[in-house]
């Protein structure tokens, strides 16, 4: 057993949940951010860390060979990853985010939608099994708390379709460079991730001057723990899908809803109450059950 390989996929999921908690705990945190405000200011810090990461993996081959011809993909990637953050963004002001990181595996159904529409890929009984059992969950996190509004529902479900055909782009591109330059995948899905990021920060860095409400020092400061989560999440990925493939990865990854579940009443056991309420004992148990699902879901779902 490829313990390293493990270990970075558990590594993986639990920083997803922190980034998450992190962006809640800045949009409670700060009187007036919106979910642009803070993908914006976000986007500044990922794009300083993502350049900071090219540089350590420095290819001049990325902007020579082909490199036009991959832009396209690379702008898919990153406006499809920035309208998807900011729609979840949105959802969690008004849904706690040990509900919305379970949510997100709403994005099994509309992931097998594309698929079969734009990929003609065939959906077996294990897949429809795994679809009905993420839209369970979902039914079960409605229960789990206040009902969770349709707006938020909106937000959820056009952040998954977002984060879909993010992830179709980057797999794409992580494809182009591992054929067209010679990458090992590990390594193209690393150059993939920077020169994302990178762009999204120098799109911020245009946009932000003009939005001066949004670029306060208490934003930008707000914001550095939820970037830094993210970014040095979706590096271990990486690894993570190198050391044990895209499948593997994924479920892995899909652990994230159970970490969050238990990582929010740490951080509010520890003070961090602006998270979201003290939940109680029934309340837990049902997220913990949806988010289960969810991981059960995901592994149906990449079963053949």
């Amino acid at each position: 057993m490829d313990w390293i390989g493990l270990a970075s996929g558990f590594l993986t999921a639990l920083l997803s949940a922190g980034a998450f908690l992190s962006s809640t705990w800045a949009l409670k945190r700060t009187p007036g951010l919106t979910s642009s405000g803070l993908m914006l200011n976000a986007a500044l810090v990922m794009g300083l860390l993502a350049w900071a990461l090219l540089l350590g993996f420095w290819d001049s081959r990325l902007f020579t060979e082909g490199f036009l011809d991959r832009v396209p993909i690379l702008i898919g990637s990153t406006l499809f990853f920035s309208l998807g953050q900011i729609a979840i963004f949105a959802a969690q002001k008004h849904v706690e985010a040990s509900r919305i990181v379970p949510l997100l595996g709403l994005k099994l159904p509309l992931l097998a939608v594309i698929s079969v529409i734009c990929f003609e890929e065939h959906i077996g009984i294990f897949q429809i099994l795994a679809i009905a059992l993420a839209i369970l969950a979902a039914f079960v996190l409605n229960n789990a708390g206040k009902a969770i509004p349709l707006k938020a529902l909106g937000y959820v479900l056009g952040g998954s379709c977002a984060f879909c055909l993010s992830d179709i782009c980057l797999t794409l591109l992580t494809k182009r460079l591992h054929s067209e330059l010679g990458f090992s995948m590990e390594l193209a899905a690393l150059h993939c991730t920077a020169l994302t990021y990178i762009l999204l920060g120098i799109t911020a860095a245009a946009i932000l001057p003009q939005q001066r409400k949004a670029f306060t020092r208490s934003a930008i400061l707000h914001s550095i723990p939820y970037s830094v989560f993210w970014i040095t999440c979706i590096v271990v990925l990486s690894f993570c899908f190198g050391r044990l493939g895209t499948v593997n990865g994924i479920i892995l990854q899909n652990t994230r809803g159970v970490f969050a579940v238990i990582l929010t009443p740490i951080c509010i056991w520890f003070g961090c109450t602006a998270l979201e309420n003290k939940m109680s004992p029934a309340i837990f148990w049902r997220r913990m059950a949806a988010a289960l699902m969810v991981l059960g879901a995901v592994f149906l779902y990449n079963f053949r």
